[in-house]
């Protein structure tokens, strides 16, 4: 089963935050039976930046905002993101980098539907690995297939100021823990 772990507090970023990924790995290892060795556990980052384990079959995908952390783990690849809603120009950076369908979307449902759409396209891309800009479907569909490869989108409720979505091959059934 999927999971993902949610924190609430300070946390270090970057690289020296693989220390929490770690942790949260063993966590999820050992409550489905997995083998895990937390000081062999090396996180290293491809050619695009994506971070995975070096010699373990355990896909994970990391957002935070704010004061909030969160990372899924899953057998496959996955992606996750967490966005506090925050006023910008959401209109013109919809028309430069959304889709037709994508920006109708922004027109009609505002901040809101901004922030609804770029957590979809974040966990999108964090879960094939690929650039926020490059080549990819219209995430208005929940689900779908492209360049052959299977995608289902699911939000994840955490507040009215915070948009949350996760993206994986299927609509897999997922626990969240807290991290603490």
């Amino acid at each position: 089963m999927d999971s993902i772990y949610i924190y609430d507090g300070q946390f270090a970023t970057g690289d020296a935050g693989f220390d929490m990924i770690r942790s949260a790995a063993a966590r999820h290892c050992a409550e489905n039976g997995i083998e895990f060795d937390y000081d062999r556990s090396e996180i290293t980052r491809d050619e695009k930046g994506k971070p995975y384990f070096v010699d373990m079959d355990l896909e994970f995908s990391l957002s935070h905002t704010g004061k909030m952390w969160m990372c899924m783990f899953s057998d496959r690849p996955c992606g996750l993101d967490i966005q506090e809603m925050r006023k910008c120009d959401h209109e013109a950076i919809s028309q430069r980098y959304y889709l037709d369908d994508e920006q109708q979307y922004v027109s009609e449902n505002g901040l809101d539907g901004f922030f609804h759409i770029w957590v979809r396209k974040e966990a999108y891309c964090k879960m094939t690995g690929e650039g926020m800009f490059g080549n990819m479907p219209s995430v208005m569909e929940d689900s779908g297939t492209f360049d052959g490869k299977d995608y289902c989108f699911r939000e994840i409720e955490i507040s009215d100021s915070m948009k949350c979505a996760i993206c994986s091959e299927d609509a897999r059934d997922y626990e969240m823990r807290i991290l603490g």
